[in-house]
């Protein structure tokens, strides 16, 4: 269902002040128009222009609505970027003290070897032997 858009046409009276009135007429002769058809096209660009800043106080407010997301991001990334450091570090101290652990219990486990070999008795020596 198409709705028609019944334009109705409306007379404008204004005292204009006489200066004004003078450059409208030099307006309207530069761009080879009326004064009436000059007035018309001035309402529409200031109702378009109106428009406009609507638009634009909107698309305003979104951009400051989306700098302090934008903010609150870049601090983020930053305690994500800190967090992360510290988590390198901590890898790196926990491969270090597995490295240690492992080197101190081979040490234990090679002098455990050569004291066990040293009293092992026959029966363990044929069992070693077998496993």
């Amino acid at each position: 269902m198409t709705q028609e858009l019944n334009l109705q046409t409306a007379n404008l009276y204004l005292n204009i002040p006489d200066e004004w009135l003078e450059k409208l007429d030099n307006i309207a002769v530069e761009k080879e128009k009326n004064i009436e058809q000059l007035v018309i096209d001035i309402i529409g660009n200031y109702l378009s222009n109106t428009q406009h800043l609507s638009e634009n106080k909107q698309i305003l407010e979104k951009y400051q609505k989306l700098s302090q997301r934008l903010e609150v991001l870049e601090k983020k990334d930053h305690q994500i970027e800190r967090i992360t450091t510290k988590l390198d570090i901590l890898e790196k101290l926990v491969a270090t003290l597995q490295t240690k652990v492992v080197k101190e219990d081979n040490t234990e486990t090679n002098n455990d070897n050569w004291d066990d070999e040293f009293e092992d008795e026959p029966d363990e020596v044929l069992t070693d032997f077998l496993l």
